[in-house]
């Protein structure tokens, strides 16, 4: 008798253990891209910015991210349209660019790359734009850049130095 109370109990005790729920976690490890990077996300990148002109960005970014205790990282590809608006009359026609590119952050660094096709439909040119600076999680991003020319001073009324402030809205990503 005393064995088969013995047994019940310990069926109990097993089965109690096995119906635990060891993979709950608390609502702030459940989030999205809490140590484990999520998927690309499709969001809308604004951009403006200096290079001895004013100029405007417009387009489409694939943005990750991940977050942890310590930090985070994010990773973003994009493809934008770039206008530099001429609005005096003795200056040259407005000019538009066509970008892609790529820019990563870890905590508070910002590193990118982009190339873009230039042009005012009469002069042509494709510039190589290293960038650095800051960001937080890849949304906002402060960057100095320095352009690249492949045919150089083609465009003198644009410097080779070039400042930026750049937001990729994502909805997935929340500050």
């Amino acid at each position: 008798m005393k064995k088969n109370i013995l047994l019940l109990l310990l069926i109990i005790l097993s089965l109690s253990i096995y119906g635990q729920d060891s993979t709950r976690v608390d609502s702030a490890t459940n989030k999205e891209g809490y140590k484990h990077w999520t998927k690309y996300h499709t969001s809308l990148r604004l951009g403006i910015g200096y290079q001895k002109t004013f100029y405007s960005e417009l387009g489409l970014a694939r943005h990750k991210f991940i977050y942890n205790d310590l930090g985070y990282a994010s990773s973003t590809y994009y493809t934008s349209i770039e206008w530099i608006p001429t609005i005096l009359p003795n200056k040259p026609k407005n000019m538009y660019g066509l970008k892609v590119g790529y820019e990563i952050n870890a905590r508070t660094l910002a590193l990118g790359v982009e190339a873009k096709y230039q042009t005012d439909f009469v002069k042509n040119n494709i510039v190589f734009t290293p960038k650095v600076g800051f960001g937080l999680l890849g949304i906002i991003n402060l960057f100095y850049g320095y352009n690249i020319s492949v045919i150089p001073n083609s465009f003198p009324e644009i410097s080779k130095n070039q400042f930026s402030i750049i937001v990729n809205l994502s909805r997935k990503c929340k500050l």
